[in-house]
């Protein structure tokens, strides 16, 4: 019985040494390639001397948290500071991330990353879309939905209020139209009561 189990067991082992075999060894390759490949963020492949801080991924971080700290005050101080060259673009697109800034200084920054976006061409390109653009406008669309419905029932508030005014204008007119039938009528009737005692005065006198 014992024998059995150990033949078998041995006819298992040999089974799965050939099916090791199986795997062709280019797949092999393609998969420890494949592991072994790192994907660079750059700004630029071949970048030119003037460009800053190329590949250097830990820095555009940094800097984004360090930007992150400081007041919508001191940001906008800094980004009156930097040039038009991509570097500085980018550094004004990370300063324009935090949650304090304007509405129309973040729609500006979405038209500096877009052109970005468009003009790099070393693996940052992913980093701007996916990771600031694209949340980005879906703020700026929302808060842009949160103005338009603020309008919409500021909009509304308004014409109620109009509306009240108007109700209140013609109530008011409505009393004084009656407070002046009320006068006419109480004109009319003292006028009968003149008429009524003249006409009681003129019965009484001898004929």
């Amino acid at each position: 019985m014992s024998s059995n189990i150990i033949k078998a067991g041995v006819s298992l082992l040999v089974l799965s040494l050939s099916g090791c075999k199986l795997v062709p060894e280019n797949d092999i390759d393609y998969v420890e390639q494949s592991n072994n490949q790192q994907r660079a963020f750059c700004l630029y492949q071949s970048p030119d001397a003037s460009v800053e801080h190329n590949c250097d991924i830990d820095y555009w971080l940094s800097y984004w948290l360090d930007g992150d700290e400081m007041t919508w005050e001191q940001r906008k101080a800094e980004i009156a500071l930097l040039t038009e060259t991509p570097h500085d673009q980018l550094r004004k697109v990370l300063l324009c991330q935090g949650k304090d800034t304007p509405y129309q200084d973040k729609l500006r920054s979405q038209s500096w990353a877009l052109s970005l976006i468009k003009d790099l061409d070393g693996g940052m390109q992913d980093i701007l879309s996916v990771m600031i653009y694209n949340p980005s406008q879906m703020l700026l669309e929302s808060e842009s939905a949160v103005v338009t419905l603020s309008k919409i029932n500021d909009e509304h508030s308004t014409r109620v209020e109009e509306q009240d005014k108007r109700v209140e204008l013609q109530q008011n007119e409505i009393d004084q139209q009656r407070e002046r039938i009320e006068q006419q009528r109480s004109q009319i009737e003292q006028l009968l009561k003149i008429e009524a005692s003249i006409m009681d005065n003129a019965k009484g006198d001898p004929q």
